[in-house]
């Protein structure tokens, strides 16, 4: 019996990592880290195809292993949720991203306005006079991380009349 429990609790622990390693590799793709991403993958094949070996051999001497292989990877999954939401508060101070909204309804832009007030977004409210001559209101600036941009993308979804542009902070330079 004791030999079951630990099998079990091998196959658990071995699913958990299996999972990690598969969540870390999409979420660094994600962030468009490219080395980190493919770094993982290279471990997390060889990993997978052995924890696959352990597990089907395991199964041969009982078929029951296979719902410790499916706790495991729910178990896998929640811990890589809770190590990603760390991660993410981790980088809740720093500017990650910038954005530039671009309007020309000027009751959409008071309500807008009010709502990025509201919502303690730091943005800048410009007027700008395009070639062909029209003007616009310009709201733009730094948006600390990616929980804050998503917000802002659901407060700016379905508002006509605006072009959006939200890039990564990196890629963002100030000329003097």
């Amino acid at each position: 019996m004791i030999d079951i429990i630990l099998t079990a609790l091998l196959i658990l622990l071995l699913r958990v990592g299996q999972d990690t390693l598969f969540l870390a590799k999409i979420d660094a793709f994600n962030r468009a880290n490219k080395i980190y991403s493919m770094s993982i993958n290279f471990f997390e094949a060889m990993y997978t195809i052995t924890v696959i070996k352990i597990v089907l051999d395991l199964m041969q001497k009982n078929v029951y292993f296979v719902i410790f292989f499916g706790l495991g990877s729910l178990l896998g999954g929640l811990i890589s949720s809770l190590i990603k939401s760390k991660l993410d508060n981790r980088l809740e101070g720093q500017r990650k991203f910038y954005a530039r909204i671009s309007l020309d309804d000027d009751k959409d832009r008071t309500e807008l306005i009010k709502i990025l007030i509201a919502h303690k977004y730091e943005f800048t409210v410009d007027k700008k006079e395009y070639i062909s001559g029209k003007t616009r209101t310009v709201i733009q600036g730094s948006i600390d991380n990616r929980k804050r941009m998503y917000e802002l993308k659901e407060i700016l979804r379905g508002r006509p009349g605006k072009f959006v542009t939200i890039l990564r902070a990196e890629d963002v330079y100030m000329l003097s």
